[in-house]
């Protein structure tokens, strides 16, 4: 049968109010989190082993030193519950449960998943007036770093065996805890973003919004945080026992924006754009044109061209390289244009040109994103070269058309809309500790 001593221990955490009288749009923004109990407490069992000395001395001083119980009975319930009362005043320690001597403890400690194992002996000699005490402290599943100590003491009285006498190896107890107890750092986000950088395989952020992770403390890790409806975010965090807790500031990722350029520093353009994930993919559709900008030629000095053929429409597949998870990024883009034509009155678009570039964009404040591109530019109708005059260098292709490079845009990208796809979970987390 086992016997056990339980220390109450209250959950920790908190739970956030909801106030009624808040607008459905604040209470869309912000949420509460719940986190869960950080688990610093662990289980121990333990078992007391008298020898006969002990009872020797139970028989002839039992009943003087520790109260009114007569008999070897008496005195080992003493010396059990003094123990208990030490073990329970150790911050690590969230139960002892006692054992019967005659009970394996490491089959029960597998049985019952208590990892901690502590076995001590009680003698003494009644000449010397004094009690000796072995005692061993291990794991329940290994025996590498077992820890064994003995010491002897004058026989206690009952006031001495519950104010200090296993103060020792109770300390020494919930220090091996530690080892069971390997320090936690606490990552709160969005459920299902995926972190790592702390352990050696990504870790998921639960339903609850809080993860934990045991990790070596003090330490300093570089992780990243990838969720498919939030823009990346990556840091370094200095993990210390007083504060081991990561909160990150998730923003919302966006796949729709308008993307407002200049090219070649002159022709304003105009696209729509859609990306369903941050890394990976973009389409764009379009419209360039070389009509309204800045240096270009009269219309009344070339009236053989066509003003409808300078309005360019235009289809670009991008792909943003996963090279860094936030901040800056680069993609390569290649896009066709089509060009306006007038045949016997109707009007159609035919292919006039592809491109090719590498960019380059960043975020600034408000969501907004600037880029930059380089590449090159060829052209199947000759009609450009008058137009689009004033580049570095145009290679003609005879009647294949021409070569343009190098050609460049810059621009920024607007985000559309609130795409909010709502979980459990409201705003973004206040940014706190070593980010």
């Amino acid at each position: 049968m086992v016997r056990g001593y339980v220390k109450a221990v209250f959950p920790r955490g908190s739970w956030v109010l909801l106030l009624a009288l808040l607008s459905l749009a604040s209470l869309a923004a912000e949420e509460g989190i719940q986190p869960e109990t950080v688990p610093n407490e662990v289980n121990v069992l333990y078992r007391i082993i008298f020898d006969e000395d002990f009872y020797f001395i139970a028989q002839t001083a039992g009943p003087y030193l520790w109260g009114d119980s007569v008999g070897p009975i008496g005195a080992e319930e003493a010396w059990y519950l003094s123990l208990e009362a030490a073990l329970s005043n150790m911050p690590r320690i969230a139960q002892a449960l006692r054992l019967d001597p005659q009970v394996d403890p490491i089959r029960l400690g597998v049985e019952l998943g208590v990892p901690l194992i502590l076995e001590i002996q009680v003698g003494g000699s009644i000449e010397n007036a004094e009690v000796s005490i072995a005692y061993r402290i291990r794991e329940t599943f290994t025996e590498v770093g077992a820890i064994r100590g003995q010491f002897s003491h004058t026989i206690p009285q009952q006031e001495d065996l519950f104010a200090y006498f296993w103060l020792p190896i109770a300390g020494e107890l919930d220090t091996f805890a530690l080892r069971v107890l390997k320090p936690m750092v606490e990552i709160r986000g969005r459920k299902g973003t995926v972190v790592s950088g702390f352990t050696p395989s990504p870790q998921e952020i639960p339903e609850s919004g809080s993860l934990f992770l045991a990790v070596p403390m003090p330490g300093t890790f570089s992780w990243k945080a990838l969720h498919k409806q939030y823009v990346p975010l990556e840091g370094v965090l200095l993990a210390r026992p007083e504060q081991p807790v990561l909160e990150l500031k998730q923003r919302r990722f966006y796949p729709f924006s308008l993307d407002l350029g200049l090219v070649q520093g002159r022709s304003p353009e105009l696209w729509f754009s859609w990306q369903p994930n941050y890394h990976g993919w973009r389409l764009r559709l379009g419209l360039q044109q070389q009509v309204l900008g800045f240096g270009y030629f009269s219309f009344a000095d070339s009236p053989e061209i066509d003003r409808r053929s300078l309005w360019l429409p235009g289809v670009e597949g991008a792909y943003r390289l996963p090279i860094h998870e936030s901040g800056p990024q680069l993609f390569v883009a290649a896009a066709l244009l089509g060009r306006w034509y007038d045949t016997s009155g109707v009007l159609g678009v035919r292919l006039g040109s592809a491109l090719l570039s590498l960019g380059y964009d960043w975020e600034i404040p408000g969501g907004f994103r600037l880029f930059a591109e380089v590449g090159l530019g060829f052209f199947l109708e000759k009609g450009f070269v008058s137009a689009d005059r004033g580049n570095l260098l145009q290679l003609t292709l005879g009647d294949a058309g021409y070569l343009e490079l190098p050609r460049f845009r810059l621009g920024i990208r607007v985000p559309l809309g609130k795409w909010e796809i709502r979980d459990d979970r409201g705003s973004s987390l206040r940014s706190t500790g070593n980010v």
